[in-house]
């Protein structure tokens, strides 16, 4: 999941916030799906949250507590499915992304969503 980026603020250090106007190449769809949330790939220690967005290579999720940095790698759990992702935008406070991470897949070939869901993000 590639938003367009803005430079990251002063005062955040290491967030980087969507632009308003970005261009996706990816079909996305608006979908609120549970997922466990690993955010160090070395435990077994998980988050349960909540998707907003998915597509095939990435996600807009609830951001877990546990991740702190973009460039961060985690895992994603979609039931018996799991795949590693990199966080590439962290929503800042006091704007309408934050509490909000977005991810993209490290691994493109291993999709952690159903067939249905597949389906509906190609036919979105």
């Amino acid at each position: 999941m590639e938003p367009k980026q803005a430079p990251p603020s002063a005062s955040s250090g290491t967030a980087a916030v969507i632009a308003h106007s970005d261009k996706r190449n990816e079909k996305r769809l608006h979908l609120a799906v549970p997922v466990k949330v690993f955010p160090d790939v070395a435990s077994i220690e998980s988050q349960n949250c909540c998707t907003y967005e998915i597509s095939t290579n990435g996600a807009r999720l609830v951001a877990p507590p546990g991740i702190k940095n973009v460039g961060q790698t985690i895992w994603l759990q979609r039931q018996n499915r799991r795949a590693r992702y990199k966080v590439v935008w962290i929503g800042e406070s006091g704007t309408s992304l934050a509490g909000q991470v977005g991810v993209e897949s490290l691994e493109p070939s291993n999709v952690i969503w159903e067939p249905e869901i597949k389906a509906r993000i190609m036919r979105s």
